[in-house]
């Protein structure tokens, strides 16, 4: 078994939205089409599909989460209910088979896939080759109905973790492992409206490779590391045309990211951060603090292009106790030029409470953990249970949020108890 290359981030994958029926799994034609990706009209700008761990709409947030062994279960939360529900709408159902439309079998997987958005449908993507199935992607209705595969790699491909989308159109980057180890780079495009699923062009080799970011506008963005540091470049999926670079970290960190339409960079001997709108280009900066005995900045994005600042205790404190430590975090105003001390902790580490997404005016963040112990009855009458830890989620708006609030959570009824 094969792992990705890329790990999800160390958040909990958790889940979505309630529609008990029988989960119809079917396979769509996904023959390499023979034709150019120019040939095809993207008539929508680019977003990101998303981050493999939300799905983000109008009304709700989609997520994946493990909850019983060798599968995954999609949760919906409801904006306007503050309730989070497995994707199902049996009252009765247990959840913990395929009959579920909730329910996403993983067998031997070591990561529970990726779920994302595309046009008006969810894409589940298995990141992992197993003794029964290569990397693939499988689609459904946004209430977990209509499943069906709609693309599936070679077993020596693996999905390096960038996807964009304009409308039924995704672009997305992998790597390819030859009989000889060596690897090289590609970026693929699926039309699932015309089932068509094809290689685009090669993106380099081990040595010197692009790789996907994020899309703007009609183009997509990917970054190239060199002896120079870390480029930025634009292409153009119509022309396919990669611009010349707009943008090089030439920083000795390279502690540069490129989320939601902007790209972070971080100069650690300025204690500053510019921000680069990738539709336009226009750069902006901002300081940071850095308070006595931290060190070590990292970036963590927020929201409408506002960063969050986290930096590590680096002096021994007063009490060492197993190797602790304290964090400080500050919010970063581009506009203003604000850098805010921000005080929000979970009670359970005392560390920053990060954002997960946003909707609307509104952060979706997990304050807390509990522990679940699930039973799960397998096909022989087996009844097993095990501990499961996931987070205890609450909206804040994005001002209380900014203002550190403690007082403005409005705390998520979660379905999964």
């Amino acid at each position: 078994m094969k792992s990705i290359c890329k790990l999800l981030s160390l958040s909990l994958i958790i889940a979505c939205l309630g529609g008990c029926s029988t989960a119809n799994t079917e396979t769509a034609s996904s023959s390499p089409a023979t034709s150019s990706a120019a040939d095809s009209t993207i008539s929508n700008t680019f977003t990101s599909a998303g981050d493999g761990l939300y799905v983000t709409t109008d009304s709700g947030i989609y997520e994946i989460q493990t909850v019983f062994p060798d599968s995954a279960s999609i949760f919906y939360t409801d904006v306007n209910t503050k309730e989070r529900v497995f994707l199902c709408a049996n009252p009765n159902c247990t959840h913990a088979d395929e009959s579920c439309s909730s329910y996403i079998a993983t067998p031997s997987a070591m990561f529970p896939p990726m779920i994302l958005h595309v046009g008006n449908q969810l894409l589940i993507v298995f990141t992992e080759t197993t003794d029964s199935s290569n990397p693939h992607g499988m689609l459904m209705n946004m209430d977990g109905s209509n499943r069906r595969t709609v693309f599936e790699l070679e077993s020596n491909q693996y999905i390096q973790g960038g996807f964009c989308s304009s409308g039924n159109d995704l672009y997305f980057d992998l790597y390819e492992i030859d009989d000889n180890t060596n690897i090289t780079y590609q970026l693929w495009h699926a039309n699932f409206q015309n089932e068509t699923f094809e290689k685009v062009m090669d993106l380099g080799s081990d040595d010197s490779h692009y790789s996907l970011c994020d899309g703007v506008g009609n183009e997509l963005c990917f970054n190239h590391i060199s002896s120079n540091g870390i480029s930025y470049c634009m292409y153009d999926p119509q022309s396919q045309t990669m611009s010349d670079p707009f943008f090089v970290d030439s920083s000795a960190s390279g502690n540069s990211m490129i989320q939601d339409g902007y790209l972070f960079v971080l100069n650690e001997q300025e204690n500053s951060v510019q921000r680069i709108r990738l539709s336009d280009k226009t750069q902006t900066s901002a300081t940071y603090t850095v308070k006595d005995g931290f060190g070590a900045p990292s970036m963590r994005y927020l929201f409408d292009g506002n960063l969050l600042i986290t930096e590590a205790q680096t002096t021994e404190i007063d009490v060492p106790t197993n190797d602790s430590y304290d964090i400080c975090s500050y919010i970063l105003d581009f506009d203003t030029g604000n850098c805010t001390e921000f005080t929000l902790q979970t009670p359970y580490n005392n560390r920053p409470v990060y954002v997960l997404t946003t909707i609307g005016n509104f952060c979706y963040v997990a304050i807390d953990y509990k522990t679940y112990t699930p039973t799960s009855v397998s096909e022989d009458g087996t009844v097993s249970d095990f501990d499961y830890v996931a987070n205890i989620y609450a909206f804040i708006t994005k001002q209380d949020y900014v203002n550190s609030n403690r007082n403005g959570y409005l705390m998520i009824n979660d379905a999964f108890k």
